[in-house]
């Protein structure tokens, strides 16, 4: 009876870490590092001549074509020259630049006084009222803020 206990208790404890290992491997998969498998090449081989000798064969040589192909252009889609600012950040301290129209919407980045900021055309109000506004800033990154904050732009 001990060696059936024994042997269902091995049993368990194997297929229970083989349980876990899959349960834990799939939210800590990104910092398992997987390789890839070697690629399978096969050696030269060598004949042997008539006299028992080794005769070297000569590795086929292998002559590759490149085709040119042509890529076409990208057009990029902003550029700094496409920056104009027309607004500005008139608080005398710094103001979040927010993913949405709200104080509860992330932070982009905190903007500093005078900020030069581009109206995008595109404005909302909160439920207490607030009009907030989306603008693109000098590093092209767009974002929200409140028109409270803003004032008109002076180079």
């Amino acid at each position: 009876m001990v060696g059936i206990t024994m042997v269902l208790a091995i049993v368990i404890l194997i297929f229970g870490a083989a349980g876990l290992f899959a349960w834990l491997s799939q939210p800590f998969s990104d910092l398992i590092p997987i390789s890839a498998p070697a690629a399978n090449v096969p050696a030269p081989s060598d004949s042997v001549d008539g006299g028992g000798g080794v005769v070297p064969t000569a590795a086929p040589q292998v002559a590759a074509q490149v085709e040119a192909t042509e890529v076409p252009a990208i057009e990029p889609t902003r550029s700094a020259d496409s920056f104009e600012p027309s607004h500005q950040i008139a608080s005398g301290s710094s103001i979040n630049f927010r993913t949405g129209p709200s104080v509860s919407d992330g932070i982009i980045e905190a903007l500093p006084p005078g900020a030069p900021l581009q109206f995008l055309d595109e404005d909302a109000n909160s439920a207490d009222g607030v009009r907030w506004m989306r603008f693109r800033n000098e590093n092209g990154d767009e974002g929200w803020v409140r028109e409270i904050d803003t004032g008109t732009y002076q180079p």
